[in-house]
């Protein structure tokens, strides 16, 4: 019994939808795998100050259905920036992480969304990647230099293309695998105990 939720580290919906992911998780005892979605690429990834006023309206939406609190550094700093907000370093440290840390890759993504929409640091900096890995015990230089070599980055962006091929272009999105056949049981923010209901559908039908 596996779950694959798929996410990406800019998205707001999936910032709200982790902690949700996590209380699945330790409801169900099952193995977590996260892949990245890539949401914002080099085609479409623009600068924050372009997404300011979007976010300062949507985000009130993603509060009051999930629970989360963006933070003021984030919505009235970061967004203020022009860092560009683009999908492939968060997704380069996760696939990295995962080498080191498969079972806690869950905990590295809310980190990466908590250091963004609370803290409002950007995930295109090293040093918000030495904070983040720091906390782990990764040897954090080796880390660094990881996220720089050409096989990360293409398996990164083959991450990518198997959740495009899946046919999954909104995130977030979880999928249960109960050994035997992949099951999408949420397209989009999904509250825990319609999960947990689907969820009991799938084993029961079995």
């Amino acid at each position: 019994m596996k779950l694959i939720y798929i996410y990406d580290a800019l998205c707001g919906w999936c910032y709200g939808f982790t902690p949700v992911i996590e209380q699945l998780q330790q409801r169900l005892g099952a193995e977590v795998e996260v892949l990245s979605g890539g949401m914002m690429l080099s085609s479409n990834h623009r600068p924050a100050s372009a997404m300011y006023n979007y976010i300062k309206e949507a985000h009130k939406q993603v509060e009051a259905a999930t629970g989360v609190q963006f933070g003021q550094a984030f919505l009235e700093g970061y967004l203020r920036t022009d860092d560009m907000m683009d999908s492939e370093k968060p997704g380069i440290a996760l696939t990295i992480f995962k080498q080191y840390l498969p079972q806690k890759a869950l905990s590295f993504a809310h980190d990466m969304q908590l250091a963004l929409n609370y803290e409002g640091k950007s995930l295109n900096e090293e040093a918000t990647y030495r904070e983040l890995i720091a906390k782990y015990q990764l040897p954090v230089e080796e880390f660094l230099e990881k996220m720089k070599d050409d096989a990360n980055r293409y398996d990164t962006i083959q991450e990518f293309n198997q959740v495009e091929q899946w046919g999954i272009t909104g995130f977030p999105a979880a999928i249960f695998d109960d050994g035997t056949q992949y099951y999408l049981i949420a397209k989009g923010y999904t509250p825990l105990e319609s999960l947990l209901e689907v969820i009991k559908k799938i084993i029961r039908g079995n």
